[in-house]
């Protein structure tokens, strides 16, 4: 809250009026304060900040190493563009990245993700915790899932100035050794980066710093959209099971809810999805101009189907990767966190 100060300083005959302004004031500014934190002291809120940032960079960290499989397999069918389509299906794609890459083709960028993933995930889960407390206790209850589609699009604002470019990164990593192959023929490069820093700075030399943002505005928008779309499914189902059977759920009953959650998120960004992966990945081929023009671009020369390619794939990688993110982080959350002390 901001204090209003007088242009001039007080003189003897109205020091008293004044004092008694400056302390109505800062009454004022204390009620507000006790007003938003009033569930909480503010040592106990800290520490539930901390304890549940905590909680999100371990749940990054084992969700995305265990998705990024199915997550190159989801990019690889995605992104080509060219005929006849190097991957012809899910199981097609899976196949031939282990014949031609073995093991490790699965794997394009797992240095980047054990790096990254912990610090995306404790922004994006603190910053989720802390605006749905904030705006949940601003609505009347019949509007909560609306605060609880703003905190999670909030979330993936926050997290985005760091995630953005581990997702350009990773996704160009994925494309594997020979990106030229992988892709179909569309990308011109016939090798890809080293590891994370040799990326970093091979971008940023050949395209400037705000390569590391391509597609920022796609993937900013697909993001949030499936960040606001899965938390408010993820509530909604969190509660018609309390009210159901009158308890909190289990961690196995959470990893379910959330795998839901993030399924039914999935398949209805799908769309957003496939503009952002071509954007991140079109590197300095100036194919596309931005995320409209890589819409209508891709809409006209493949069909309306282009919308829902990979949304099979894309819901098989994030059902797994996003309930056992909500497992792990309600788990090691319940583990921190003391009753009466959560958001």
């Amino acid at each position: 809250m901001k204090q209003q100060n007088s242009d001039s300083p007080p003189d003897e005959h109205n020091s008293m009026s004044t004092a008694a302004a400056m302390t109505s004031t800062a009454s004022h500014a204390m009620q507000d304060s006790q007003h938003l934190t009033a569930h909480l002291p503010v040592s106990a809120a800290h520490a539930a900040l901390y304890k549940s940032m905590l909680a999100g960079a371990v749940a990054g960290m084992v969700t995305d190493s265990i998705q990024l499989p199915f997550d190159t397999v989801n990019l690889r069918i995605k992104v080509q563009m060219v005929e006849p389509r190097k991957y012809t299906g899910i199981a097609h794609a899976w196949k031939t990245i282990f014949r031609e890459e073995g093991v490790r083709g699965f794997f394009g960028g797992l240095g980047t993700t054990l790096k990254m993933a912990p610090i995306n995930t404790a922004v994006y889960y603190t910053a989720y915790e802390f605006a749905k407390t904030s705006m949940v206790s601003l609505v009347p209850s019949e509007h909560e899932p609306f605060a609880y589609f703003l905190a999670g699009a909030f979330s993936e604002f926050c997290s985005s100035v760091t995630n953005v470019p581990t997702e350009v990164i990773k996704a160009r990593m994925q494309l594997g050794r020979n990106p030229h192959l992988s892709s179909g023929g569309w990308i011109k490069e016939t090798t890809n980066y080293r590891g994370t820093v040799d990326a970093v700075t091979s971008i940023v030399r050949a395209e400037g710093a705000r390569g590391l943002y391509s597609g920022y505005t796609a993937c900013l928008a697909v993001d949030a959209s499936y960040s606001g779309f899965a938390f408010l499914f993820y509530e909604l189902l969190k509660r018609t099971h309390r009210d159901t059977l009158d308890r909190p759920a289990t961690a196995v009953e959470t990893t379910l809810i959330g795998g839901l959650a993030g399924g039914c998120a999935a398949f209805v960004t799908n769309p957003l999805d496939i503009v952002t992966l071509r954007l991140m990945t079109q590197g300095n081929s100036g194919r596309y101009r931005g995320l409209i023009h890589c819409m209508k671009k891709s809409l006209a020369e493949e069909g309306i189907s282009i919308l829902w390619k990979g949304s099979a794939c894309r819901m098989m990688s994030v059902i797994p990767g996003t309930g056992i993110s909500f497992g792990v982080y309600e788990t090691v959350k319940s583990m921190l966190i003391e009753d009466g002390e959560d958001f």
